[in-house]
């Protein structure tokens, strides 16, 4: 049959935890020379100098007899090791297990190795070591695979794939052994589309130089092949795992351990195989002669029975009758002894007794994890009660903290509204005083300076008989310059003597402007139409008498060039907007032959500074409309 890989390199396995350091330098030395071994191996004896260098040295012996198939004493140091190794380290025992395991499987006592491998699997639960767990159920799948009982072997070696697969850190020779078992169990089984799929799906996870270490998969997949009948393509398969496998015996300096000779026995009784099925019979009998030699050296109670069973068909095909006889009663003899129906029945009770046992645990496990879950849950719920109740208290405290808090703000706004109000009233009397100041200054020192200028101008009209009419004329222009100068005076005067200006004021202003002005032209007519709604809207004094003096201009404009019969003011709310409309039904001008003078402009820069727009709409014979747009931030 074939041969499934499925050792662990001793240095790592063994010495990791352990902190006899002088032996295990010793027992290394003993693992790396071959032809040393025992001389080593002495010398470690006499280095024991407790109970942990006993232990490591009775395990090095278990492990060295195993690959050397002295299988009585691997199972005598084995059981010494366990006894030593029970209380101490654990990755050490497990090994123990494994290799115990391991050599009652090759003697064909598969009962006592799933025994080893079942109470391997309850130490690695135990310790909560998975890795070793999925191992030991490789070792259940190939046990299974020995004794034919190849669903329960595709059980096991699923069950540890698909541990491996879910880890991200699973090394690929882990993944390997898991497909091996179960590739082999389908074989076995005369499923050779399922053993194929598992065999091949190996090249996915070892590749390049790897697959020097994976002869077995080879040699397996021949074996299948082999079956189908596919006797050339087998062969090639076959005798490349030969190869791969002579490779490392020599890289491993030529060693031939039980491992050597199951793989040596396994590839040539396969290639015997298909040279009987090729007619080739002499090369059959060379090939079974090899296998012979190997199988008996590797002590392999499996791989003698597939021996005596693959040379007494081909005795019996080359009429051999005598010794196809006497290889098919070593057959049966080796059979006999391997599977009976008491082992059989013994099988089905370990692994009960393993569940029963497995699910006794998880009950009491779960009945302490429910009683710890109670305790925390009360434990929680404790914690929470006061946590809340702390929660609670501070909250209140916070509150008051707060609130307090919050009055002291209020207060503290409250006088800094109060302060800022006085220091704003204040500061409004001053300017108010200032503004009256000035004004008086105005009316007294400047109104009473034009005052004496008209005075003088009219007396000395009046004094003399003036002859020169320019003289005349000049002196006139004079008077009233000086007339509407005192007027502007009496405007600025009043802005200033306003904090506040509202459309009412503007419009009794613009009235008396105009009643003025009809004075010098008697057919005019004046309408100022504000909304009820802008009657009350209040502007500052700078505002004001913008807006006034732009009105103003207008109305000069419209009763000096226009000629106009009839002028218009309106004001109203215009969304966001107010909206001041002067419109007259005067002879117009066209804008782009008539250069702006300084009172266009001036009316312009007027509305800008208070932050609105103006536009001038005329047409000669049209009259003359123009429009302010003045935002309503009130």
């Amino acid at each position: 049959m074939k041969k499934f890989l499925f050792s662990f390199l001793f240095i790592i396995s063994c010495f990791h935890n352990s902190s006899a350091q002088e032996i295990q330098k010793i027992l290394i030395k003993a693992f790396q020379s071959a032809d040393s071994s025992d001389y080593y191996f002495k010398v470690a004896k006499k280095s024991i100098k407790n109970q942990a260098d006993e232990a490591q040295y009775y395990f090095a012996k278990n492990a060295r007899c195993c690959d050397f198939n002295q299988l009585d004493s691997s199972i005598v140091y084995g059981e010494k090791a366990i006894k030593l190794l029970k209380n101490g380290d654990l990755p050490s025992l497990l090994t123990v297990y494994n290799n115990m395991s391991k050599v009652y499987r090759k003697q064909g006592q598969y009962d006592k190795a799933i025994q080893y491998s079942l109470d391997g699997i309850k130490i690695a639960e135990k310790t909560g070591n998975e890795n070793w767990v999925a191992f030991y159920n490789v070792n259940l799948s190939l046990n299974y695979h020995d004794f034919e009982s190849f669903k329960k072997g595709i059980y096991y070696g699923k069950k540890a794939l698909n541990f491996w697969l879910k880890k991200k850190d699973t090394k690929p020779a882990y993944i390997y052994t898991a497909l091996n078992a179960i590739a082999i169990n389908y074989d076995d089984w005369n499923k050779p589309d399922s053993a194929l799929y598992y065999h091949k799906k190996v090249f996915k996870y070892i590749k390049g130089k790897d697959t020097l270490t994976i002869s077995s998969t080879y040699n397996n997949i021949g074996n299948t092949l082999l079956k189908q009948k596919k006797y050339k393509e087998a062969e090639r398969w076959i005798k490349s795992a030969l190869k791969i496998s002579d490779i490392n015996f020599q890289q491993n300096g030529g060693i031939k351990d039980s491992d050597y000779y199951y793989e040596q026995a396994t590839y040539y009784i396969n290639l015997a195989r298909i040279a009987y099925e090729l007619d080739d019979y002499k090369k059959a009998e060379a090939y079974f002669a090899k296998a012979e030699g190997n199988a008996k050296k590797s002590m392999n109670a499996e791989k003698l029975r597939d021996f005596y069973m693959a040379r007494s068909i081909f005795n019996k095909k080359r009429n051999n009758l005598e010794k196809a006889v006497q290889d098919q009663e070593d057959y049966i003899k080796l059979r006999d002894s391997v599977f009976d129906v008491e082992r059989a029945q013994k099988f089905s009770e370990l692994e009960a007794k393993y569940q029963n046992e497995k699910k006794q645990k998880q009950i009491l496990k779960s009945k302490a994890q429910l009683a710890e879950r109670n305790l925390e849950i009360k434990k929680k719920n404790t914690q929470i009660i006061i946590t809340l109740i702390i929660g609670l208290g501070l909250l209140i405290i916070i509150f008051l903290i707060y609130r307090q808090q919050k009055l002291k703000n209020k207060q503290q706004e409250q006088e800094f509204k109060l302060k800022s109000a006085i220091a704003k009233i204040e500061t409004q009397n001053k300017l108010q005083e200032q503004r009256l100041q000035i004004s008086r200054d105005l009316h007294d020192n400047i109104g009473s300076q034009l005052t004496f200028i008209i005075s003088s101008v009219d007396n000395i009209k009046y004094a003399f008989e003036l002859k020169n009419s320019k003289l005349d004329n000049k002196l006139s222009s004079i008077s009233s310059f000086a007339k509407s100068t005192i007027f502007e005076l009496r405007d600025t005067i009043w802005a200033m003597n306003h904090s506040e200006i509202t459309f009412e004021d503007l419009q009794t202003r613009i009235h008396n402007f105009v009643e003025k002005a009809k004075e010098a032209k008697h057919d005019i007519e004046f309408d100022f139409i504000i909304d009820d709604n802008l009657k009350n809207l209040k502007f500052t004094s700078i505002e004001g008498m913008n807006i006034y003096r732009t009105i103003q201009e207008a109305i000069n404009n419209s009763i000096k060039y226009a000629d106009a019969k009839k002028i218009s003011i309106q004001a109203k709310r215009l969304n966001n907007s107010i909206e001041i409309t002067i419109t007259d039904d005067g002879k117009g001008f066209d804008k782009a032959n008539v250069e702006e003078g300084f009172g266009l402009k001036n009316m312009q820069k007027r509305i800008e500074e208070i932050g609105g727009k103006i536009s001038i709409n005329s047409k000669e014979s049209d009259g003359t409309k123009i429009n302010i747009i003045l935002p309503d931030q009130r």
